[in-house]
């Protein structure tokens, strides 16, 4: 089989066929005249869909960024982010059950948000936790404190209880999100907490 194209723009197996089937149908249907209305109308469409392409590029809309914006913006600085303490573990939580056992979450201060999405500190794959933001660990820096703190009506345990608003989290506690169970462990606590580098 050979499939090749006529010059109307038709393919047709030229071993089946001695010309182009298509543009016979056309002659005999036309009265004789050869002209094909569909490769007219192809190309007539290529003429305008190339006008449309050199139009868009000499007429698109320009988008303009303010200078304000061009610039980089200085991060925001959080509060628990001090000179020469960056980052420093105040905690973490180990799951102990579900999809990710055996894995450890670094604690730090501030807000610790918890969910499936990425853009959380601690992403867990547990489809019974919630995309966004399930529950926070907060690590409160200068009572040496840590917090479990619910989202949006989502269900979290610390031990058996349901924990319904910010509830202060003890060492060695287990708390449950979804499927996934977790013990806490805590650095920082009693009298160790991390210190301003002199």
């Amino acid at each position: 089989m050979a499939i090749i194209q006529c010059p109307d723009g038709h393919y047709y197996d030229n071993e089946k066929f001695g010309s182009c089937p298509h543009c016979a149908s056309l002659a005999e249907g036309m009265g004789g005249q050869q002209e094909s209305l569909t490769v007219a109308l192809a190309q007539e469409a290529r003429q305008v869909e190339n006008y449309a392409v050199e139009y868009l590029k000499h007429n698109a809309p320009q988008t303009v960024v303010p200078a304000s914006v061009q610039r980089e913006e200085e991060k925001t600085v959080s509060l628990f982010e001090k000179e020469g303490v960056s980052k420093c573990i105040a905690g973490w939580l180990v799951c102990t059950e579900g999809e990710e056992y055996g894995r450890d979450f670094p604690l730090y201060a501030g807000f610790n948000r918890i969910g499936r999405s990425r853009s959380n500190d601690i992403v867990l794959t547990d489809p019974h936790v919630s995309r966004e933001e399930h529950c926070s660990v907060i690590y409160e820096e200068k009572k040496n404190v840590f917090y479990l703190f619910p989202k949006d009506g989502n269900l979290v345990y610390a031990g058996e209880e349901m924990v319904e608003q910010a509830q202060e989290l003890i060492d060695g506690q287990a708390v449950a999100i979804g499927e996934t169970k977790l013990e806490f462990v805590a650095y920082c606590k009693g009298e160790r907490k991390w210190e301003k580098k002199k």
